[in-house]
């Protein structure tokens, strides 16, 4: 099954955006559902994070990076966020089926190992929830900072056993020290997907949340 080449405990995923894009077009029309089941509250978890550490979170223009199916863009509308929200996502059928959802301002295709489609400083806040798996990290953190005005926000996720074994610690520590953002938050390793038979036990997440300077 598709899932299955992206759900993996042995940590072997593709980080080319056309490979992955096809599995969750398969997806697409079981994603919410099966997500639910396994107990799945990452959106939640991170939008209120957005909330706690960004100041003007109510009004201030947003980017879902990764954006899927609309389960992110639906918790920061849950939270209270009212400003403009843009979807980038690979999948084209999961960005149909977020359409469905409008609670978006702005969907769009993007593969996110590419340049975003935004302009410097476009948004105050960015959320990138179960998606850092799949992208080079150092391009995206780089993107990231391109397109956050300054004192906006980022939270993402990350699996915990990358964070070390990619070296995603080390950039994020890099970069801070270079002054370009500053870390507010990280978390201990979290429950991603708890009620999944395989991978709740085996991979968890650490959220993140930084602050540009």
């Amino acid at each position: 099954m598709s899932k299955e080449k992206i759900l993996r405990t042995d940590g072997n995923v593709s980080r080319s955006g056309a490979v992955n894009a096809e599995s969750y077009d398969a997806w697409a029309s079981e994603y919410d559902r099966e997500l639910a089941n396994w107990g799945y509250e990452a959106p939640e978890q991170a939008a209120g994070l957005l909330k706690g550490h960004l100041e003007d979170f109510r009004d201030a223009p947003i980017l879902d990076c990764g954006c899927g199916t609309g389960l992110t863009g639906l918790a920061l509308r849950a939270a209270g966020a009212t400003g403009h929200l843009t979807g980038l996502d690979a999948s084209r059928s999961s960005l149909e089926t977020s359409k469905q959802k409008a609670v978006y301002d702005r969907l769009e295709y993007a593969d996110l190992n590419k340049p975003l489609p935004l302009g410097e400083g476009a948004v105050g806040g960015i959320l990138c929830i179960g998606v850092l798996t799949y992208l080079e990290e150092a391009a995206i953190f780089k993107e990231w900072l391109r397109v956050l005005r300054s004192g906006g926000v980022v939270v993402f996720t990350s699996r915990d056993d990358f964070w070390q074994s990619r070296g995603i610690a080390e950039m994020l520590n890099r970069l801070e020290l270079e002054g370009r953002w500053e870390a507010l938050h990280v978390s201990r390793p979290m429950p991603y997907l708890p009620g999944h038979p395989d991978f709740a036990e085996k991979v968890k997440a650490v959220y993140g949340v930084y602050r540009k300077s």
